[in-house]
C-alpha cells in the first residue's frame, strides 16, 4: 500500500543519525567473516518496500560501503525476485538480509526467495540485519526453527542494539535445537564447524540396495550388522561425526529396498539420508553425492559349453587340413600311378585320381606290392606308409585330446551372436528401461533381454549361477563373483569389457540438494577413498557374505563324470556310412541295370 514520503520522516531521522555507527560495527562484523573464511561475493537481499533501501542516497551509500570495506562485489536481491544462483556463480557467497522489523510474517516472501536464490547452497552464511528491534527471544526461534526446517544451518542474526551491545545471535540444532547468544570481538568464531560433532543427534536414514554393496545380517544377539562398502561408511559417518544413524521405518536387516526407491524418501523430507548408493538418472547429479565409485554396466555371460561328442570327429580336421591331406594323396597317386605304367604294370584311369594303395596307407591299413617293385616305386610306398603313420597319429591325438579335454563352442563376438544364441540376458525392469532409454541402438536387442519385474527375484536369478541365463552385472558384483568362482574347479561365468553398455558410470549417494548432509558426506568420500578404504572393503565383500550366511563355500561346478560312448556320439559316423551305402548302393544298381540293358541289345 502506497504511503506519503513524510510518514517515513521519523524513522528516516533515527536511520540516519545511528548509520554510522551502525555501518561500522556491522562492516566490522562481516569483516571478520571474510577473514574467517573468504567469500568472492555478497549477496543483499530486503523487502522491495524497505524504507531504507528505498531510500536512493541511504541504500547506495551502504552498498557502496560494503563494496569498499569488503572489497567485494555486491549482488542486490528483493523478494521479487530469484535467481539459480549455483547455476551462474560461485557458491562460495556470504548472503545478507535486511528485516525491517520482528514481525516475521511480513518477511515470508523475503525468506522464500532467500532460499530459491540458495538453492544447492542453504549451508552457506547467512546473516540477519533486523531494524528495528532489540533482541526477541520468540522472534529467533521462529525464524531459526523455520531456517532449520529449510537447512539454512549457518546462519546468525542481529538487531538494531548490535551496536552497543556487540551481541549476535545464532542457533546450534545439535544434539537438539538451541538458540545462542554470544558476545562479538576480534577472536570470536562466527560460524563454527557444527558437524565436528554432533554430539550424538540423531540422523534418520534409510538403507537400501543389494549385496555387496550392503551385506546385512542378525548376530548372535540379535543385533543388526551392516557390512559391504555401504554398511562400513555408515559406520564411518556415525564414528567420524557422533552421530546416531536411525531408521524411522520398520527395517529387515535381510531385505533392503531398490537403491532407487529410497530417493523419493529422501526427496520428499523423509529421511535426513540414504545409504543405499545408485546411478543418477540421465547423470544429473544434481541430488546426489559425491561419486564413491566408478562403475562399469556389462554383462556375465556363461563360459561357452563344450562341444558335443559327435563333433569330435569332425573337428579334428579343419577344412584347410583336409583339403591339403586330399591333395597329398592325389599327387602321390598321380606319382604312382604313372611309375607303375612306365614300367609295364597295368594301370586304371581311376588310379590317377586316387590309388587304392594311398588311400589304404593313409588310412593305416595293409595293401598289396606289385612283385619285383622298382627302387623308385618302393619309395613310393614308403613314403605312402610314412603319410599314413602320421595322419594315424596326428588324428589320434587330437582325438583323444579332445576326449579328455572338450574344446568349447566359439566364443560371441558381438551382441548379434548372443542375439543368435539361445542366451537370454536377465536383467531388472528399472535398470533395462534405462538402458533402453539411454542406447536407443539396442532396441533391436530387446529380444535377447529376460525382463524381470520383481527385484527381489532377479537377485535371486542372478546369484544363482544358473547357466542357461546371461545376467546384467556390474563391476562391483563381479568382484565377488570372481572371488567365488576360484572356489569351483573351474569358471561358470565370465565377464568381458568388450560387452559392457557403459563406462564410468558414477554411483554416489542419493541426498536431497539442500540437504545439511552433502558436504559432510563429500568430504568422507573423499577420506575413505583417499586411504584406499573403499578398494579394500570391495575386495572384503565375498568373506563377509560367507560370514553373513549369504555365500558358501561350494563348488557349484557341474562334476565330470564318466560317460560311456553313446550312439548318438557317432552320429556323423552313420552319415557318412549312410551316404557311401547309398552310393555303393546306386552303383551296383546302375551296374545292374546296365547289364540288364545290354542282355536285352543281344537278344
Amino acid at each position: 500500500m502506497f504511503r506519503p514520503w513524510w510518514l517515513w520522516c521519523p524513522f528516516l531521522c533515527t536511520v540516519m543519525a545511528t548509520l554510522g555507527r551502525n555501518n561500522s560495527q556491522l562492516l566490522q562484523l562481516l569483516s571478520s567473516i571474510k577473514k574467517e573464511d573468504n567469500f568472492e561475493y555478497l549477496l543483499l537481499m530486503n523487502n522491495h518496500n524497505n524504507s531504507f533501501m528505498m531510500d536512493l542516497e541511504l541504500g547506495q551509500s551502504f552498498v557502496r560501503s560494503l563494496m569498499d570495506t569488503l572489497q567485494t562485489p555486491v549482488m542486490q536481491l528483493d523478494e521479487r525476485t530469484s535467481y539459480f544462483l549455483y547455476d551462474k556463480q560461485s557458491s562460495r557467497v556470504l548472503t545478507l538480509v535486511y528485516f525491517q522489523g520482528i514481525e516475521l510474517i511480513n518477511h515470508e516472501g523475503l525468506l522464500k526467495a532467500l532460499v530459491a536464490n540458495l538453492r544447492l547452497m542453504t549451508t552457506t552464511r547467512v546473516v540477519f540485519v533486523v531494524q528495528p528491534g532489540e533482541g526477541n527471544e520468540t522472534f529467533l526461534y521462529k525464524l531459526f526453527s523455520h531456517c532449520w526446517k529449510v537447512n539454512l544451518l549457518n546462519v546468525l542474526a542481529v538487531f538494531e542494539d548490535y551496536v552497543m551491545t556487540h551481541i549476535f545471535h545464532s542457533y546450534n540444532p545439535f544434539p537438539r535445537f538451541q538458540l545462542e547468544q554470544r558476545n562479538y570481538n576480534s577472536q570470536s568464531i562466527m560460524f563454527p564447524n557444527r558437524f565436528k560433532d554432533l554430539q550424538g543427534h540423531r540422523v534418520r536414514m534409510v538403507i537400501g540396495g543389494s549385496a555387496p554393496r550392503i551385506i546385512g545380517y542378525y548376530d548372535k544377539q540379535g543385533g543388526a550388522v551392516y557390512k559391504g562398502t555401504v554398511g562400513h561408511f555408515m559406520d564411518a559417518f556415525r564414528q567420524k561425526y557422533n552421530c546416531k544413524l536411525v531408521e524411522p521405518y520398520p527395517a529387515n536387516a535381510t531385505a533392503f529396498a531398490p537403491s532407487t526407491d529410497v530417493m523419493a524418501a529422501v526427496r520428499n523430507g523423509s529421511v535426513d539420508i540414504s545409504m543405499a548408493i545408485t546411478f543418477p538418472y540421465r547423470l544429473n547429479l544434481r541430488g546426489f553425492s559425491y561419486p564413491i565409485e566408478q562403475m562399469h554396466w556389462c554383462l556375465m555371460l556363461p563360459v561357452e559349453r563344450d562341444i558335443p561328442p559327435a563333433e569330435y570327429y569332425i573337428n579334428v580336421f579343419e577344412l584347410a587340413a583336409f583339403l591339403l591331406t586330399l591333395v597329398t594323396l592325389v599327387i602321390t597317386s598321380v606319382t604312382l600311378t604313372t611309375a607303375l605304367q612306365q614300367h609295364g604294370y597295368q594301370v586304371q584311369p581311376m588310379d590317377f585320381l586316387m590309388h587304392e594303395n594311398c588311400l589304404r596307407g593313409a588310412l593305416g591299413q595293409s595293401f598289396y606290392e606289385v612283385l619285383r617293385a622298382p627302387i623308385v616305386v618302393r619309395a613310393i610306398y614308403v613314403q605312402i606308409c610314412v603319410l599314413g603313420f602320421l595322419l594315424t597319429a596326428w588324428y589320434n591325438s587330437y582325438f583323444s585330446a579332445y576326449v579328455t579335454s572338450s574344446p568349447k563352442e566359439p566364443p560371441y563376438r558381438s551382441y548379434d551372436d548372443v542375439l543368435a544364441s539361445n542366451i537370454k540376458v536377465v536383467a531388472w525392469r528399472e535398470e533395462y528401461n534405462e538402458l533402453i532409454g539411454r542406447l536407443t541402438a539396442l532396441k533391436k536387442y530387446e529380444p535377447m533381454f529376460y525382463v524381470e519385474p520383481s527385484f527381489s527375484k532377479y537377485i535371486s536369478m542372478r546369484d544363482s549361477f544358473n547357466t542357461h541365463f546371461g545376467y546384467m552385472m556390474t563391476t562391483t558384483k563381479w568382484v565377488v563373483i570372481h572371488a567365488q568362482q576360484n572356489v569351483f574347479t573351474r569358471p561358470l561365468f565370465r565377464m568381458r569389457d568388450d560387452f559392457c553398455f557403459f563406462n564410468n558410470i558414477p554411483i554416489g549417494f542419493p541426498v536431497h540438494e539442500n540437504s545439511i548432509y552433502m558436504q559432510p558426506i563429500h568430504d568422507l568420500i573423499l577420506d575413505v577413498t583417499a586411504t584406499g578404504l573403499i578398494s579394500h572393503w570391495g575386495k572384503s565383500g565375498f568373506m563377509e557374505l560367507v560370514e553373513a550366511g549369504e555365500l558358501h563355500l561350494t563348488d557349484l561346478t557341474p562334476p565330470r563324470e564318466f560317460r560311456a560312448m553313446q550312439l548318438q556320439d557317432l552320429q556323423y559316423i552313420w552319415y557318412g556310412f549312410a551316404f557311401m551305402a547309398a552310393l555303393s548302393s546306386s552303383v551296383w544298381l546302375l551296374e545292374l541295370f546296365w547289364h540288364w540293358l545290354n542282355r536285352k541289345k543281344e537278344q
